[in-house]
């Protein structure tokens, strides 16, 4: 009885051994997990928008992920768009999200590699207007609204014949389109998806795309100014690359192909 009760206390002891070790190992491990802190464009979505106080989208799904499998957590605050970009740029932030790698944009700010998503820049008209599809050089002479601190690809960017009719965001573009402000609106495609979804009364069967203006790559741009940015593109490339080989990414594309409000 004496060595059997030994035995089973001694068994008892080990597994409460191998349990604190197990729990200490991964606390270590946790509290040795690096933490970085991005800011995503808080009126942007599906791809990146402020809902309930924190930032959603299929970038920042995706950023998350990406960065889980290269062992760095990642936590997002929000600024409109302009901001966002101006933070990072001086140094006061990591990066900004989401961004063309563009003639404006890649001499101020590290780029990573692998692309966060790819999107289409569409081209709208009011519903009624009878017009034929056009492409961006038909956009010369006329004028075409964009959002404040968007870039629209260097050929856009680049052309003096177009006439700005500048809005602070989207939903503010489309309205100036409607109202006869402007003759054309540039606005992402899945972006101009979800705002008729949710402003039905002011879009549905009143706006329409006639045109593609640019279908390109988005990133996240990285700071020159802060310590260590290019190892955080680095890390994010290979994050990247590993959640489209093993699947994640496939998955949080699915998920986000009815996007939730």
């Amino acid at each position: 009885m004496t060595i059997r009760s030994t035995s089973n206390i001694t068994v008892r002891f080990l597994r409460l051994l191998l349990l604190f070790v197990f729990i200490t190992g991964n606390s270590l491990a946790t509290a040795r997990a690096e933490t970085i802190t991005l800011i995503g464009e808080d009126d942007w979505y599906p791809y990146s928008g402020l809902k309930d106080g924190r930032i959603r989208g299929f970038a920042a799904d995706i950023i998350e992920a990406a960065y889980a499998a290269a062992g760095i957590q990642v936590k997002f605050t929000s600024a409109p768009y302009s901001r966002c970009l101006m933070l990072a740029q001086t140094g006061q932030a990591l990066g900004c999200f989401d961004s063309l790698q563009d003639a404006k944009l890649a001499s101020l700010f590290i780029f990573h590699k692998e692309p966060i998503f790819k999107a289409v820049i569409g081209i709208y008209a009011r519903e009624n207007d009878k017009l034929p599809a056009i492409t961006r050089l038909d956009l010369r002479g006329h004028q075409v609204g964009v959002t404040h601190g968007y870039t629209y690809g260097s050929d856009i960017e680049n052309d003096a014949g177009i006439i700005r009719e500048t809005a602070p965001s989207d939903l503010s573009n489309l309205r100036k389109l409607l109202r006869g402000r402007s003759d054309y609106s540039l606005v992402y495609t899945r972006v101009a998806d979800h705002l008729r979804v949710t402003h039905p009364q002011e879009f549905q069967g009143k706006i329409k795309q006639v045109g593609v203006a640019l279908e390109d790559k988005l990133f996240v741009s990285f700071s020159k100014s802060w310590p260590g940015a290019a190892r955080y593109a680095q890390l994010l490339d290979s994050g990247l690359v590993t959640i489209r080989a093993n699947g994640t990414y496939a998955k949080i594309e699915q998920r986000w192909q009815t996007p939730p409000p």
